[in-house]
């Protein structure tokens, strides 16, 4: 081992090089216009005669930087541009909660300021494919807190999406951020049976269980927060003969998904907090020839069942915290998992299953040998006793190159409960080069956890090239000292670089 020749680099950490990007609330067009009428006549007396002399399509196409509702400011440049901004391949109306707040003084406030802004969203929607003359439509996403009231409206659009032979389709009726609505949307007819559609995204939005699903060019299937019928969902692989990838996030109402299409790829499912008591008893997952799977739930709900999932390169694993105990079916769910799919090579985990992981290897379970090649672990509140586990998946992962562990909430560490049960490795990491630790140094609990990880890691990875630590939560002081520390730790890796930022 080597303890010279080390180089530990300090950058000063930065702002994000992201342009800020500025919302448009729902108001009218000409409403902002008027706000913007000097800038409107500068370009009027600059450049308009040359811009209105370009033909049209590339005029549309500048306009689609832009965005519909920015795009339709340009009315105002001449009798030319008076619906140009129409024809944009790409129509986006999403609800937007930004304006004058100071009025709301109560809930009623609220929900009448929610209803005005619901129903100027709406109303510029209609406006915008009213005027509409072009039939090339790319994509249409509607995103807002849908009523009753508003059923035939959306009728309307996706009429004129199906009409235009709009390829990609979007509706987010449950989009807020004070509540749910209690209305729920049922697709119409016309929409099961659809040749162009290749993207269909259903937020709050029933699918009838009568009526047979014929979609052929869908390749990417989302469906939120909804009731979800096991015969729906059959009809559903049954009818999207080259879907790719397909997210449930949110619905109940299946207990089974047996996945035999040799297209579908990338499988997503996932229960929002709070929706326990809606949850299944039993979910079932069969799919030989799935590359993907991400699954967060809620465990106590939910018996899981993996079978088939031979094909697996990529995976992904969390459930809800759970403080102060493992009952029974959160360790066997946490079996279950690592038991099938130890051959992924690519694994993204959150803090609870690496916390079931440790006691189940203090019960006497002994973990797979996997293929992983790149390691994840999304570190969340309340994470205690946390690196046992992340230590169990090291030595059963003897091909990993790439180690990722990232906190958001360091603060919350309790150095009592991080002092794993041993302090280093049975076994060198072979093929380790990458290692980078995000907002793991608590300097009130002395930089750990990430000074226990980073010794061990130091130690052990033969061949590291590159450690990167990230410690946003700290003084200038403090890095430093993390700075000396580090210095101190034996380095098996001659060309290791450490970057403390």
């Amino acid at each position: 081992m080597s303890e010279k020749g080390v180089a530990i680099e300090i950058q000063e950490s930065g702002e994000d090089d992201f342009g800020v990007g500025v919302k448009l609330g729902t108001e009218n067009v000409e409403d902002y216009s008027k706000e913007n009428a000097g800038a409107n006549n500068r370009v009027k007396n600059t450049s308009i005669d040359r811009l209105s002399a370009l033909p049209d399509c590339l005029l549309i196409h500048i306009l689609s930087f832009l965005g519909v509702k920015k795009a339709g400011v340009t009315s105002l440049l001449g009798k030319e541009w008076k619906s140009l901004w129409a024809e944009l391949p790409v129509l986006e109306f999403r609800f937007d909660y930004s304006g004058k707040h100071e009025e709301i003084k109560n809930m009623a406030d609220l929900v009448a300021w929610v209803d005005k802004k619901m129903l100027d969203l709406v109303a510029w929607v209609n406006k915008t494919l009213a005027i509409r003359n072009g039939t090339y439509l790319e994509k249409l996403k509607v995103g807002f807190l849908y009523k009753k009231c508003f059923a035939q409206d959306v009728d309307n659009w996706l009429e004129f999406a199906l009409k235009n032979k709009a390829k990609e389709v979007s509706l987010a009726l449950n989009e807020n951020g004070f509540f749910r609505t209690l209305d729920i949307y049922t697709l119409p007819e016309m929409m099961y049976s659809n040749s162009f559609l290749t993207s269909l995204s259903l937020d709050g939005c029933r699918l009838d269980p009568e009526i047979t699903i014929k979609w052929p060019s869908l390749t990417s299937l989302k469906i939120s927060r909804v009731y979800l019928p096991q015969p729906v969902l059959e009809m559903i692989l049954s009818g999207c003969p080259v879907l790719n990838s397909m997210d449930l996030s949110g619905c109940c109402g299946f207990t089974c998904l047996e996945i035999n299409s040799k297209s579908l790829y990338n499988l997503r499912v996932q229960n929002f907090e709070g929706e326990e008591e809606e949850s299944d008893p039993f979910l079932q997952i069969s799919a030989p020839y799935l590359k993907s799977l991400s699954i967060s739930l809620y465990p106590e709900e939910r018996k899981l069942k993996l079978t088939n999932l031979s094909s697996l390169d990529s995976a992904e694993f969390d459930f809800s915290e759970h403080i102060w105990s493992f009952p029974a079916e959160v360790l066997s769910n946490a079996k279950e998992y690592f038991e099938n799919i130890h051959h992924a090579k690519d694994l993204v985990l959150g803090s609870a299953p690496v916390k079931a992981l440790a006691r189940l290897v203090m019960n006497g379970w002994q973990l797979p040998k996997s293929r992983l090649r790149c390691l994840t672990i999304k570190i969340s509140l309340y994470a205690v006793k946390i690196i046992p586990g992340i230590l169990c998946l090291l030595e059963s992962s003897p091909d990993l190159e790439t180690l990722i562990i990232d906190s958001i909430d360091s603060d919350e560490w309790d150095k009592n409960r991080l002092r794993p049960a041993k302090g280093d490795l049975d076994s060198d990491l072979l093929h380790l080069k990458t290692v980078k630790l995000s907002n793991l140094a608590n300097p009130r609990i002395g930089g750990e956890p990430m000074l226990t990880l980073a010794r061990i890691l130091l130690k052990r990875a033969t061949i590291l090239e590159e450690m990167v630590i990230k410690a946003d939560n700290i003084t200038t002081s403090d890095s430093d000292k993390l700075r000396q520390t580090l210095l101190t730790y034996p380095i098996s890796s001659p060309n290791a670089v450490i970057l403390l930022s």
